[in-house]
């Protein structure tokens, strides 16, 4: 399968650095966190009637109507509220959306959807399992920019429609919970025979498209026959901004009543006036960074190169130069806060150890190259801090800092010892599922592939949990993943913004809700 980086990072967002990397060294130390950011403040319910604006991380001309056509968070954003998937995800559980259930076989190997009754599309015609089995095909279609990954579990040729609202999926291994994967996979639901071309695209969410210039604004209009009801707002204006800042600026004359994913230097210094307020999504909602070191070639192929780097980080120094002390240390496992998450400490730095283990692999034979590029805010910055960790315990290490359009070239991950990455409290079965289907950032353990195998294939909750430990216990062992830190995800919003959801990453919410109060 080819990397698919689109679904694979979104659990990152996209967004240019606010701080270039020497301002984020030289705040080496012990920075104090401004008392700015407050957690889900503010009205709770909006009020009906009336635009809601906010700004996000665009894609410029690349950003795309087509929900498996585009990366940004602008484009995250818009998908959301323009369609729906068969379910969504509530605190890591997947819920009903398009479809009422899903009946497992007593095998796991295919179960049955039963469709919601009564959903409209846009354009007023009725949502059937014929679009239901069109959008699985052009979903996982490779001509798709970024294809779904569903399709590496589920036999998506093999769909069968009982009727107008039931379909049968067969799976291509066993998997006890599909709703969650249909849930947290990318799995929008797009008419039979849809285009996107043009301005407009047809959806059944709770808004559809009025206007659409890429790069720039998106506005979107009500749909009063949403089958969830209708939304708040009248309308949704969404702006689309590159720079960090800029997407502050915008909040704060005006242009937009709400920013997401704003610069850690924001919640430092604060802003003027008191309409306003830095929110944060919360310790549940952090985003893990670290890097995926790569398996497949050396050194990186033998446990004990891979102990050496995780016993060679100073977590705190890293949280404090790259976050701004607006989070905690990681423990290298991912997707904290999540379900079955496995709590351990992180391991203390241990250098003298670290160094030994790089002598016993030979690690230390030749350069290696940690692959990065801003696509967070402080990726570059945490590789360079950390490369120059690493020498300290004998590896060569040269940070290979790219643009955020060159990063996920396939070949050139593959070829890297290690790349940047980072994720939020996604369900344990997603973001390994992903890590899984991607060779050069996949686990190759025996042990690990059994256990997560019976995690993903449990039809019952103790026997996930059972594997779930397992599979994170192979992980904190002699896993790949190095998570330094977890990072508070960190909003503008004017204080009368209400009902902004977070149900799959923080950096993306759900504004299907959101208005003002």
């Amino acid at each position: 399968m080819s990397i698919n980086r689109r679904v694979l990072f979104r659990t990152a967002g996209l967004a240019a650095g606010a701080a270039g990397a020497g301002a984020l060294l030289n705040a080496c130390g012990a920075p104090t966190p401004a008392s700015g950011p407050v957690e889900n403040t503010g009205p709770v319910v909006a009020r009906q009637g009336g635009a809601l604006r906010a700004v996000f991380t665009g894609g410029g001309a690349a950003e795309s109507l087509d929900p498996f056509g585009s990366g940004s968070p602008a484009d995250f954003v818009r998908g959301d509220v323009v369609f729906d998937s068969l379910f969504t995800l509530r605190e890591g559980e997947a819920v009903p959306a398009l479809a009422d259930e899903v009946r497992v076989d007593p095998g796991a190997t295919s179960f049955v959807v039963k469709l919601r009754e009564g959903v409209q599309w846009h354009d007023g015609s009725s949502f059937t399992a014929a679009d239901v089995v069109y959008s699985f095909r052009f979903m996982s279609s490779p001509e798709r920019a970024y294809p779904s990954q569903l399709s590496a579990y589920f036999d998506f040729d093999n769909v069968q429609i009982r009727d107008s609202l039931t379909l049968v999926v067969p799976t291509r291994q066993p998997v006890g919970d599909p709703a969650l994967f249909l849930a947290a996979f990318p799995g929008k639901m797009v008419k039979n025979g849809a285009r996107f071309s043009g301005s407009t695209a047809v959806g059944t969410g709770a808004y559809q498209i009025a206007a659409f210039e890429a790069g720039r604004e998106s506005r979107l209009k009500r749909f009063d026959g949403h089958w969830a009801g209708k939304a708040p707002a009248d309308e949704l204006v969404l702006l689309s901004l590159a720079d960090p800042q800029a997407k502050v600026n915008a909040v704060v004359t005006g242009q937009a009543d709400y920013a997401g994913d704003i610069p850690f230097t924001t919640g430092r210094a604060g802003v003027p006036g008191n309409d306003f307020e830095v929110r944060t999504a919360g310790e549940r909602n952090r985003t893990a960074y670290g890097w995926i070191l790569n398996t497949t070639i050396k050194p990186f192929d033998d446990p004990r190169a891979r102990k050496a780097v995780r016993l060679a980080i100073a977590r705190q120094e890293l949280v404090n130069a790259v976050l701004l002390g607006y989070g905690t240390p990681g423990n290298d496992l991912l997707c904290a806060g999540a379900k079955y998450f496995l709590s351990r400490a992180p391991l203390a730095r241990d250098v003298d150890q670290a160094r030994r283990l790089v002598k016993e692999s030979g690690a230390d034979a030749a350069e290696i190259v940690f692959r990065t590029a801003e696509w967070e805010i402080g990726y570059n910055a945490s590789t360079q801090l950390l490369a120059e960790q690493l020498k300290e315990i004998g590896l060569k290490v040269r940070a290979q800092v790219v643009s955020p359009p060159e990063f996920f070239e396939p070949n050139a991950v593959a070829a890297a010892n290690a790349v940047t990455f980072s994720t939020g409290a996604v369900p344990l079965a997603v973001m390994y599922g992903r890590l899984g289907a991607t060779p050069p950032l996949a686990l190759k353990d025996s042990e690990f592939a059994a256990a997560f195998g019976k995690a993903i294939g449990s039809a019952d909750q103790a026997g996930r949990a059972k594997a779930w430990g397992a599979v994170q216990e192979v992980m904190f062992d002699r896993g790949n993943t190095v998570v330094w830190g977890q990072a508070d995800v960190l909003s503008l919003a004017r204080k009368t913004v209400a009902g902004i959801e977070v149900r799959d990453q923080a950096k993306y919410p759900y504004l299907g809700k959101a208005g003002l109060a």
